[in-house]
């Protein structure tokens, strides 16, 4: 890849962390640490009252990947009846769509403006493009980003599993945008 595909490609997949007070966080299905570690951090610091973690069953643990994380959180200090479960989806996509329903059955979308979505670096503008596909436009989304996998923004293409999920990234949103399950922000 020529530098100007390496900085093409990095501009448009990782989309820069904005922590800001929101209504909501909604932490994508993982089974990573980091995740917990942020969503912590922006409960801790006063800028989210109510996370939403979504995930079914993890394919590499076996275990269900929003109780595992609302456990955790619990462990860290948030409080069980500020976190709310979506404990079925297997993917980025039913993350969003069953989030959805979980959302309005709690909250409702009146009560829900600012959505803080934190999320792998690398995954960051697919998954907001996904929440922007399926929300109600009235919703401002704000990504907050973790990195895992041992690479960053500034270095992913140097590195075999950078480039490996930097690149599956880039041809899955074309795919996605293609199928009608994604929306350009």
């Amino acid at each position: 890849m020529s530098s100007e595909e390496i900085k093409k490609i990095t501009e448009y997949i990782f989309l820069k962390s904005n922590p800001q007070i929101a209504d909501l966080a909604l932490v994508f299905g993982t089974r990573h640490q980091e995740a917990i570690n942020k969503v912590y951090e922006l409960y801790r610091d006063g800028l989210i009252p109510k996370i939403l973690v979504s995930g079914g069953i993890n394919r590499v643990t076996g275990k269900n990947e929003a109780l595992e994380m609302s456990n955790k959180l619990i462990q860290l200090g948030v409080r069980q009846d500020n976190i709310i479960l979506e404990d079925q989806s297997a993917n980025s996509l039913e993350n969003v769509l069953f989030s959805k329903k979980v959302i309005e059955q709690n909250f409702g979308f009146e009560t829900i403006k600012k959505i803080i979505a934190v999320v792998k670096h690398y995954h960051s503008r697919r998954a907001l493009m996904t929440l922007k596909k399926h929300l109600p436009n009235n919703v401002n989304l704000i990504p907050v980003t973790y990195a895992i996998c041992g690479f960053t923004a500034d270095d992913w293409f140097d590195k075999e599993i950078g480039r490996e999920k930097v690149l599956a990234e880039w041809n899955k949103i074309s795919q996605y945008l293609a199928r009608g399950d994604i929306e350009e922000l």
